[in-house]
């Protein structure tokens, strides 16, 4: 008998994502088929989504449709697959949830959120999900956690370090979360956490990820989850990676670049392999349906990025598959007509202009140095306060300013 138990491991799809305005739903529907493909030709028996299946928590009813034609092909294409989709922070916790009832039946786990009985205690049972060979054998439990909200944790009031409160809270979940899963679990069967989440050590791009806690030693420790897991299957950050610790802990990655940032990114999904108490990972890489092209590699003055843009090959008609193009300018002022004189240049290209991107001179004695000549969608929430605090009071924010800013913002994305 084969006990052998197949997981596919990926995160944030951000499904209903756009590109500057471009939709990306061709490159979607391309991963989306691939994925269905290697499901089948891989023998998966759970595929586990950590977070982030769509790109807003109000997505449209195409976004909607495409994860459910995805399912229900799924569902055809491989009889016993099982589904686990947990909630990430761009996802609304409630439209997660609302149809996991109905598609519990089909062993589809939709988690969007802790769920609290009348009295507000945690149902954790409810987080617990058992893993399944094709023809039904229990070989593991998956620890389908969340993103985790204020709401979903209980927090001790005698801490006064926020922080520190907010890790406790998680620590205890997930550890409370496995001594329940040690009470069901049998010899052999493997023990799978999963989380959304920027945990300490992980490598995030400069302007992809929100940043859910400010700075890097506000992430979370690898401790939160239970040392005797056997595998932590990430979302949140978009770089596929392995944190260094002493579990096997890895950030799936997007399947595509959500931004200019990423475009180097080599995206795959995770294939584990569990047998006879050992488990292999393999990354499968993920093919580009779309080229990002940044022209030129660093700004140039006009005349010059002009006429790299004029030897750009001539792609045909602009279609769904065209490459996406970044161009970069160096200039002294603000130049009038710019994007018309580069759209003359791309008339019969085949590219897709996202943007252009201007860079200008800094001055070295600016307080606001660090962020001269960016692009304002080139900054982050905390940049933009960092700057705005320096023009005003010709310093930059105390920590405690800073910690207590990016509450704000945390607050502002969950009511997203």
């Amino acid at each position: 008998m084969d006990l052998s138990l197949k997981i596919l491991h990926t995160a944030d799809w951000h499904i209903g994502h756009q590109l500057h305005g471009y939709h990306r739903n061709f490159e979607h529907q391309q991963f989306l088929d691939w994925l269905l493909e290697q499901l089948d030709i891989q023998q998966v028996d759970v595929l586990c989504v950590s977070g982030d299946i769509f790109d807003s928590a109000t997505p449209s009813a195409q976004s909607w449709q495409q994860l459910y034609q995805f399912l229900a092909d799924a569902t055809r294409c491989c009889p016993g697959l099982q589904v686990i989709i947990t909630a990430g922070n761009h996802d609304s916790p409630s439209k997660i949830s609302a149809p996991s009832e109905l598609l519990s039946n089909f062993d589809l786990h939709l988690i969007g959120q802790v769920y609290k009985d009348e009295q507000g205690v945690q149902q954790l049972n409810r987080l617990l999900i058992p893993m399944k060979k094709r023809s039904g054998e229990v070989l593991g439990w998956a620890l389908a956690v969340p993103f985790l909200r204020a709401s979903d944790l209980i927090l001790d009031g005698q801490i006064g370090d926020g922080q520190l409160r907010w890790q406790k809270a998680i620590f205890e979940l997930y550890h409370q979360l496995g001594k329940l899963a040690d009470s069901v679990r049998q010899d052999g069967q493997m023990l799978l956490a999963m989380g959304h989440a920027h945990v300490r050590g992980g490598q995030i791009s400069e302007l992809s990820e929100r940043q859910i806690l400010l700075g890097g030693e506000h992430a979370l420790p690898a401790d939160v989850f239970p040392r005797h897991c056997d595998y932590v299957a990430l979302g949140h950050l978009h770089l596929g990676q392995q944190i260094r610790c002493k579990l096997p802990m890895h950030y799936s990655g997007s399947p595509l670049p959500l931004s200019f940032a990423e475009r180097r990114y080599h995206h795959h999904v995770q294939l584990l392999n569990w047998q006879n108490g050992h488990l292999s990972v393999e990354p499968l890489a993920v093919p580009r349906s779309c080229e990002m092209l940044q022209v030129p590699n660093q700004a140039k003055p006009l005349k010059e990025v002009l006429s790299e843009l004029r030897n750009l090959p001539d792609l045909g008609p602009v279609s769904e598959s065209s490459p996406y193009l970044e161009v970069q300018v160096f200039l002294d002022k603000p130049q009038a007509h710019l994007r018309e004189q580069v759209m003359q240049v791309l008339a019969d290209k085949g590219v897709r202009l996202t943007r252009i991107r201007s860079v200008y001179p800094q001055t070295e004695q600016s307080s606001e140095q660090p962020y001269m000549g960016k692009d304002l969608d080139d900054l982050s929430p905390q940049q933009v306060f960092e700057l705005c605090y320096r023009r005003s009071y010709h310093a930059a924010p105390s920590k405690d300013l800073e910690q207590a800013f990016a509450q704000v913002v945390r607050q502002v994305e969950e009511m997203q």
